[in-house]
């Protein structure tokens, strides 16, 4: 199952949600996700995916849409981290 399959599959699971889960569908503008799923949602990244998520990383940027999940879960396998990626991007 790839990492995608088993985001949309707790999103399904925990909210019954069943319309489509496009990549950059905003999970909390279409309100499928709300403040207390997002902390649920995090909390389940870091475990499924066995990732630490530090605080300047747990923003609405990161966690709005499946996408930006994945490109998150990424950064943090490859060990750049999307913070660190932002800042440079920034300066």
């Amino acid at each position: 199952m790839s990492d995608l399959q088993i985001l949309c599959d707790y999103i399904r699971g925990e909210t019954g949600y069943e319309g489509e889960l496009a990549p950059d569908l905003d999970l909390l503008e279409k309100q499928i996700l709300d403040s207390f799923n997002i902390v649920q949602w995090a909390m389940f990244i870091q475990e499924r995916f066995n990732i630490d998520l530090e605080a300047d990383e747990l923003v609405r940027e990161n966690l709005s849409s499946l996408s930006r999940v994945m490109a998150l879960i990424e950064s943090k396998r490859s060990g750049t981290g999307v913070v660190q990626e932002q800042q440079a991007r920034s300066a």
